[in-house]
């Protein structure tokens, strides 16, 4: 985790507009913003510059500068911790669904987005997803508060030539046997109701599923993740 100076400064860049767009500032504007000298606030920049949260061009009229995708990353980590500690408990949240084939497409996006899934879950997941089909209206609502709670966010990048968007991801635990996580794509083939769910073991095999059983995933608020 970034100290709380670096942190403080990409925040206060990304109100200047920085996450999205190249923005120029000075030193000196910088400084007043953070309320520290024109010196500090350049040594934290070129200490942004050097750990990779930001690109940084210089011009006469002052820094052109950008937050990179590792700068926004950690913003996102602050803003989930935030949300976490805004969020009051509530009673625990339960999906009902039955298990479907899917697309055979699982394996293939699993293995594109396998890093990020082992950094931000704690694990390696196995190459597949398994396919749960929501069909009741209270599992239906339960989504909607499984949404309202603060995910895990894997941001999009290139990979040979192709654009991959972001994946949102929620911990939950399946028939309350193995932990794993709905991943929800940025773009998505699937309906919205039909999760699919990635852990670091063959679902169906562990637990020994076939198609139309009927299975749980209760969500585990993230201050609650092992």
């Amino acid at each position: 985790m970034i100290i709380p100076d670096i942190w403080f400064t990409l925040y206060s860049l990304a109100n200047k507009g920085a996450i999205h767009n190249k923005t120029t500032i000075t030193t000196r504007e910088l400084g007043e913003i953070l309320k520290v000298s024109q010196q500090t606030a350049s040594r934290r920049v070129s200490l942004c510059v050097k750990q990779g949260y930001l690109n940084r061009v210089h011009t006469a009229d002052g820094m052109i500068l950008q937050i990179t995708d590792k700068g926004r990353e950690e913003l996102l980590h602050v803003l989930s911790n935030l949300e976490i500690a805004f969020t009051p408990p509530e009673d625990e949240i339960m999906i009902q669904g039955t298990v479907i084939t899917g697309l055979g497409e699982g394996a293939y996006y699993v293995e594109i987005y396998s890093s990020k899934l082992r950094a931000a879950l704690g694990f390696k997941p196995h190459l597949g997803t398994l396919n749960v089909k929501i069909s009741d209206d209270d599992s239906r609502k339960a989504i909607g508060r499984m949404k309202n709670t603060p995910p895990l966010v894997l941001s999009g990048f290139t990979h040979k030539g192709r654009t991959f968007g972001d994946v949102i991801c929620y911990r939950v635990k399946v028939n309350n046997k193995i932990e794993a996580a709905v991943v929800i794509a940025q773009r998505t083939h699937h309906s919205e109701e039909i999760l699919e769910v990635v852990a670091a073991t063959n679902i169906r095999e562990a637990l020994g599923l076939v198609d139309n059983d009927t299975i749980t995933l209760t969500v585990i608020p993230l201050h609650m993740a092992t």
